[in-house]
């Protein structure tokens, strides 16, 4: 796993317990409630990686053995992932 891969899963974490902390029943037990837009963030990350699930849906699913799992890791890595993937002429 390189660093951007490293850094990504950093950063989906980050965002994941950002959610986390926002959430009324978490913020009801503390005193920060999060920031709202880190939350913004990562509706927009989540939606630009669907789009490139669609784009790339045909070299994900020729490059995978299962479909699944490629477009799993398209949505975390998106194009970090994408641009390991092998092309079959």
């Amino acid at each position: 796993m390189n660093i951007g891969k490293t850094l990504t899963i950093i950063l989906w974490s980050g965002l994941g317990i950002n959610f986390c902390l926002t959430l009324s029943s978490v913020s009801a037990m503390t005193s920060f409630d999060g920031f709202v837009f880190l939350n913004n963030l990562a509706l927009i990350l989540i939606t630009v990686h669907l789009v490139e699930c669609c784009f790339f849906y045909k070299r994900i699913s020729t490059a995978e053995k299962n479909p699944v799992k490629g477009l799993f890791l398209t949505l975390v890595f998106g194009v970090l992932y994408i641009k390991d993937l092998k092309i079959e002429k």
